[in-house]
């Protein structure tokens, strides 16, 4: 140590030694302290050695030597040290023993259960390290569970090596694949920390995005023009809002089959809403209706843009790998100079460029009319059998009782199932043609007089059957009782069987106007009509070409019945 004490200030100058240069151990017996009170003499030459035990550095390691300085007492300027003469001499020391993972990196499918990483000792020894957690992208406490830090414990003579398990969540969110670090540290005794200190554990996500109408985002509008004015629009066609935390757009540009540029999507789409990712520097009409600006939209045509859910492809334009030149042709035009939007009939994304090709309506370069809304058919309804029909209701009228109830959405067939009061039959009809929310009792089948109940089911398909429980018995009513009409004699028709027609005569006491109905034997009006009677004999031909082969009733004034035939 070189001093030159030509100040009235003390100085230190101390040393201190590190093998990971993080922390640094102080070597008292190094450390020097200039005398206050300058001598205004020469340099003086301090020398300083030692001996430094009990280091454990791993093959191909290094050994830190810092020196430092700093203010005693005093004031002013302060006294100048120099360093020379350097020297460090190695001797052989005993075997140490380093802590290491067996892998830097572990990919684990979350169905798994757990991650499990091997933590070795090269040779048995009492000492301990600990274990540190840290999420990446993967969060701890829901897509794994471990503590922030842990102390692993060995002993001389016991096991070198032991299992690292790290529980693993299996969500049904689709996040794509997650990680998070192990890292080792603080090693105890005689031991340290290997080569092999921190390992990437990668959580593989095993749920299935979902596919079909209307189940997930896609591409709606796809705009290539002049310069800079490009952008994609992507639609939410479900019917709840989307966290779009889970969902990713890449390009993949001239053919390369890794992502040239990649946009991760945040916040949510609500149902029939489009997000759009526009160019940052494109036209301020497109801008202006731009969720977001990213270089995911840096493409020229000839460049696959695919859309993921998690790690699943759910919509893509082009095909990842291929370059096609200058551009895919789509329709009459293609994926450069063009804006092209999906057309209304389309209500999922399409893996399969061939397929995707066909999907789009095409309008010319910079046209931006199109941006910010998109335009689909009504997506089916899904039928849920676990659901049951509700809201039944009855209407008296003329000759019969109408009923009516709300179906579960997406039937395909109903049955009604009637119950006499207090006790007696339990007659069924079904509902086989739409609408499958009504059908109609004639007051001759169900009897004069008489009162009843009834209850519906739904069926989401016939062949297999599925088909929802019965809603409970929860509407009543009543059927008039007979009566009397001196006015209207003995009514019959004839031919019966019929055909194409059937000819109704009866004798009327009086002139006037009278109802009649023709119902089929699931109760449904074939045809009514309101005729005007004359007093004495009458005959009304009735066309029937219409009906089909089968039984009917005919009704007039809602008290006189006649049951007749069709037949071809």
């Amino acid at each position: 140590l070189l001093v030159l004490n030509n100040e009235d200030r003390a100085n230190t100058f101390n040393f201190s030694y590190s093998t990971d240069n993080v922390t640094y151990t102080s070597v008292v017996a190094l450390d020097y302290t200039s005398v206050e009170l300058q001598d205004a003499g020469a340099v003086v030459t301090v020398n300083r050695s030692t001996t430094l035990t009990g280091l454990s550095v791993i093959n191909g390691g290094f050994i830190y030597l810092r020196w430092s300085g700093d203010d005693a007492t005093g004031g002013g300027s302060r006294d100048e040290f120099g360093l020379d003469n350097i020297s460090a001499t190695a001797s052989a020391g005993g075997t140490v023993s380093a802590f290491n993972l067996a892998a830097s990196t572990l990919s684990v499918n979350e169905a798994a259960g757990s991650a499990v990483l091997a933590l070795t000792l090269s040779s048995s020894a009492t000492c301990n390290v600990d274990v540190a957690v840290a999420d990446v992208t993967a969060t701890n406490g829901a897509d794994y569970t471990a503590p922030a830090v842990s102390t692993r414990n060995f002993t001389a003579g016991g096991a070198t090596s032991i299992n690292l398990t790290i529980p693993i969540s299996n969500d049904a969110l689709l996040e794509g694949p997650e990680t998070f670090t192990l890292t080792l540290q603080n090693a105890t005794g005689t031991c340290l920390v290997g080569a092999v200190s921190t390992a990437t554990i990668t959580i593989e996500d095993n749920d299935t995005a979902p596919v079909g109408d209307c189940l997930n985002l896609y591409i709606s509008e796809y705009l290539e023009g002049s310069s800079n004015n490009k952008a994609f629009e992507i639609y939410n066609p479900t019917g709840s809002t989307v966290d779009l935390s889970a969902y990713s757009i890449k390009a993949f540009n001239n053919g390369g089959t890794t992502p040239t540029n990649s946009l991760f999507l945040s916040g949510t789409l609500a149902a029939g809403a489009v997000y759009v990712i526009a160019n940052a520097s494109a036209d301020p009409i497109i801008l202006a209706e731009a969720d977001t600006t990213s270089t995911v939209t840096f493409i020229n045509g000839d460049d696959a843009v695919i859309l993921f859910n998690g790690g699943d492809t759910i919509d893509a334009i082009g095909i990842v790998g291929v370059d096609p030149g200058t551009n895919w042709v789509v329709g009459t035009g293609a994926t450069s100079e063009y804006t092209l939007v999906r057309k209304p009939e389309v209500k999922a994304g399409q893996n399969n460029w061939t397929i995707g090709a066909t999907e789009w309506l095409v309008f010319a370069a910079d046209d931006f009319t199109q941006l910010g809304a998109h335009t689909q058919d009504p997506c089916d309804v899904a039928c849920n059998s676990a659901n049951i029909p509700d809201n039944q209701t009855h209407t008296n009228l003329a000759t019969r009782v109408e009923l009516n109830w709300d179906p579960i959405a997406g039937a395909v067939g109903c049955q009604v199932q009637g119950k006499r009061l207090p006790t007696g039959p339990q007659p069924s009809v079904n509902v086989l043609a739409a609408p499958y929310n009504t059908t109609n009792v004639p007051y001759a089948s169900a009897g004069a007089g008489t009162t009843w109940t009834w209850r519906v089911r739904c069926a989401c398909s016939i062949t297999p059957l599925d088909v929802s429980a019965y809603s409970v018995y929860g509407d009543t009513f009543s059927i008039p009782a007979a009566r009397e009409i001196s006015s209207l004699g003995e009514i019959s028709l004839f031919p019966n069987p019929a055909s194409d027609q059937v000819v109704l005569t009866f004798d009327a006491g009086q002139n006037g106007d009278m109802q009649m109905e023709i119902t089929d034997m699931l109760g449904r009006v074939v045809l009514s009509s309101n005729v005007v009677v004359a007093q004495g004999a009458n005959s009304f031909p009735l066309n029937t070409s219409n009906l089909e082969p089968g039984m009917y009733f005919l009704q007039a004034e809602g008290l006189h019945t006649v049951s007749f035939s069709v037949a071809r």
